[in-house]
C-alpha cells in the first residue's frame, strides 16, 4: 500500500484540474500559480504510483486508472470536508450536547434559551430539575454542564454568574381579604399557611420565609408539596393556602387567584453555576448568550473555608 501524502491540498489540485480539464483553469479557480497545481499533481502521482492524467496541448484528461482514483478520492474528500466542518462546528458550540440543571422557573430563562436555540439549534439540550444545592453539586461533579440556581452554595471552586434579581410575589385566593391590595408584606401573611414546592426553587423560598418571619415563639406555617408551580397555584385557588412565586406566573395558571408583589427587599437572585474546567464549547456559547441577554457580570470562584 503506498504511503499516503500528508498534504491534502494535492487531492484538491487533482480534483479541480479534472473538473476543468486544465491545470491553468484549476489554478485560476484555486487562486494559486499554475506551476503549483501541476507540481502538486505530479507529487500526488508519485505518491500513488499511478499516472492520473494524460497531458496534451489542448489540456488534460484523466487516464482510466486516474478516473477511478479521482472518483474514489472525491468521495473521501467530501467525507473529510464534512468531518472537518463538523469538528469546527462542535468547537464553536454549534453542535453537541448540553445538560442543564434548573431550580428556578424555566420561563425566567426563556430569552436566554430562545437566543441559544436560534444560533445553536444543532445542540441537544437536556434539562434536569433540582434544588439549588443539588444543582450546584451536580455542576461541581460535572454531571451537568451548568446549573441555574436561586441561591449560591459553597460547593467548591465553581464559577458563578449573577444573572438578575427577581421580585417575590404572593399568590392569594381571589376571595382573600387582601386580594385587592397593591402590595403585601410578610407581617400581613403571618397567620397564613404557605404551600411551597419541595423541589426547584421551593427550598430557597422556604429558607427566605424562615429568615423573614421567624421570631421567638413564632414559626411560619409551611407545607412542602412535590408538585410544580402551576399545581401550587391551583391549590391556592382551591383554598390549600398561599404561595410565593418569583417572576410572573403563566397566565393560564392564575385563574381563581391574585398575584401581589411583596413589599420590601424580597427578591431572589438568579445565578448560573458551572465548573471552569468544563471544556464543553456549547457551555461557553450559552454563557456568552446569558451575559449578553442579561448584562450579567462574573463572580469570582467560591471556595470552601
Amino acid at each position: 500500500m503506498p504511503e499516503l501524502p500528508l498534504d491534502f491540498r494535492l487531492f484538491r489540485y487533482a480534483l479541480v484540474s479534472a473538473q476543468h480539464g486544465s491545470f491553468r483553469k484549476a489554478a485560476a479557480v484555486l487562486n494559486v500559480q499554475q506551476s503549483t497545481v501541476s507540481r502538486g499533481v505530479r507529487s500526488l502521482e508519485r505518491h500513488v504510483r499511478v499516472e492520473l492524467f494524460e497531458r496534451h496541448h489542448a489540456g488534460i484528461r484523466p487516464t482510466s486508472a486516474g478516473d477511478r482514483f479521482l472518483e474514489e478520492a472525491a468521495l473521501g474528500f467530501d467525507h473529510l470536508t464534512r468531518a472537518l466542518g463538523r469538528a469546527e462546528a462542535l468547537q464553536r458550540g454549534e453542535h453537541g450536547e448540553l445538560t442543564v440543571s434548573v431550580s428556578v422557573p424555566f420561563s425566567l430563562l426563556g430569552d436566554v434559551f430562545a437566543r441559544f436555540h436560534t444560533s445553536h439549534g444543532g445542540v441537544s439540550v437536556e434539562l434536569v430539575e433540582s434544588t439549588s444545592g443539588a444543582g450546584a453539586a451536580l455542576a461541581q461533579q460535572r454531571s451537568v454542564d451548568v446549573a441555574f440556581v436561586g441561591k449560591l452554595h459553597a460547593n467548591g471552586a465553581v464559577q458563578s454568574l449573577h444573572l438578575q434579581d427577581e421580585r417575590m410575589m404572593a399568590v392569594l385566593p381571589k376571595s382573600h381579604p387582601l386580594a385587592g391590595a397593591r402590595k403585601v408584606n410578610f407581617e400581613d401573611l403571618r397567620h397564613e399557611r404557605f404551600i411551597l414546592a419541595a423541589t426547584g426553587i421551593g427550598p430557597d423560598l422556604h429558607e427566605h420565609l424562615a429568615k423573614r418571619m421567624s421570631k421567638p415563639g413564632f414559626e411560619p406555617q409551611v407545607q412542602l408539596h412535590r408538585v410544580g408551580q402551576c399545581n401550587l397555584i391551583n391549590m391556592v385557588a382551591l383554598g390549600f393556602g398561599v404561595t410565593i412565586v418569583i417572576g410572573t406566573p403563566p397566565r393560564a395558571a392564575t385563574d381563581g387567584v391574585v398575584v401581589i408583589p411583596l413589599a420590601g427587599r424580597n427578591a431572589l437572585s438568579l445565578h448560573a453555576v458551572w465548573m471552569g474546567s468544563n471544556p464543553n464549547p456549547a457551555l461557553k456559547a450559552l454563557l456568552d448568550i446569558a451575559r449578553a441577554t442579561t448584562g450579567a457580570g462574573d463572580v469570582a470562584p467560591r471556595h470552601r473555608h
